[in-house]
């Protein structure tokens, strides 16, 4: 049964629609994975035809791994090992970029990011890892190691470590890379939730425009915020996982797998359904989970159907 914690009063008030996007200063998009960024990315260089524009990768996502001259150049070239290192004159930034990174090289950006249900943003990233082929991985030199890792069951690649820094509460630790009670290789400790939780929240009031995903009206939203059209569609979705690495998918939901499951995302929950209660006053948060859960677990399982 899903269960979703009791929300406090929403303090999350700096994204209101009623505050308008400034064509002047610069768009800074903290792109968690498997929130539909890639579509969103596309939707805003559309609308906002801008000069200078950065994608790419900081260090957040890699945990510890530091073998960036195994990876192919064109690989290397996107990823940013210092805020120092993204150009100054860019006018949109958008990329898997820490809150940290983005504020500290672009101080005058209007931040946004969009968050996603965080039991499904994980099962996606499993499966979208899990997609890629032999030769899509040999670009990533020493990293297709870690994505390799999906194609294990799903219980042992949410047990992993190594890749706690993709799997473990992922948007609480993009908000607060780096932190000295998140460990690069390790899960976050229950014991430090609540100044974490906090913290993070803190952090997510500094942006211009937060939403979720599964709000109906995010793009009526967002053109009203940025104050023009924008064309919003669905891409980089996972389509097809090879015949090698289906299973059936209800096979995978152990009850140890819903343990990890809720403990890799118990953090993230509180973060989006904080959000939620702030966009969609009159939703039901537990309903609205229920029903996105179920909707993933539908199409996840005729993608893993053997």
């Amino acid at each position: 049964m899903v269960t979703t914690p009791q929300v406090p009063v929403p303090v999350i008030d700096k994204s209101d629609p009623g505050l308008s996007f400034d064509a002047a200063r610069p768009l800074a998009f903290m792109h968690i994975p498997k929130t539909s960024g890639v579509a969103l990315m596309s939707a805003l260089e559309g609308a906002l035809s801008p000069g200078t524009v950065t994608k790419g990768f900081d260090l957040c996502l890699f945990g510890s791994f530091r073998d960036f001259e195994t990876m192919d150049p064109a690989v290397q070239q996107r990823i940013h090992a210092s805020p120092t290192s993204l150009a100054p004159e860019s006018t949109l930034i958008a990329g898997h970029f820490s809150f940290s990174t983005l504020r500290q090289a672009f101080p005058h950006a209007q931040m946004t990011t969009i968050l996603r249900e965080p039991s499904s943003r994980l099962l996606s990233h499993w499966l979208f890892w899990r997609q890629q082929s032999d030769l899509a991985l040999t670009r990533l030199g020493r990293w297709a190691d870690f994505v390799r890792h999906s194609r294990e069951p799903l219980a042992r690649f949410l047990a992993e470590p190594a890749i706690a820094c993709q799997t473990d509460n992922l948007a609480l630790r993009m908000l607060l890379w780096p932190h000295p009670l998140i460990h690069e290789d390790r899960f976050i400790e229950p014991i430090h939730d609540e100044p974490l939780f906090i913290e993070a929240e803190a952090r997510l009031r500094m942006f211009d425009f937060v939403d979720i995903l599964e709000n109906e009206k995010l793009s009526q939203r967002l053109e009203h915020w940025l104050g023009r059209a924008l064309r919003y569609e669905r891409v980089n979705e996972t389509t097809s996982i090879p015949t090698e690495y289906r299973s059936p998918l209800n096979l995978e939901f152990t009850s140890h797998v819903h343990e990890l499951l809720a403990a890799h995302s118990r953090l993230d929950l509180r973060l989006w359904a904080s959000v939620v209660k702030q966009r969609l006053p009159d939703c039901e948060i537990t309903t609205l989970r229920e029903r996105t859960i179920l909707s993933s677990v539908a199409r996840y399982s005729v993608l893993m159907a053997d």
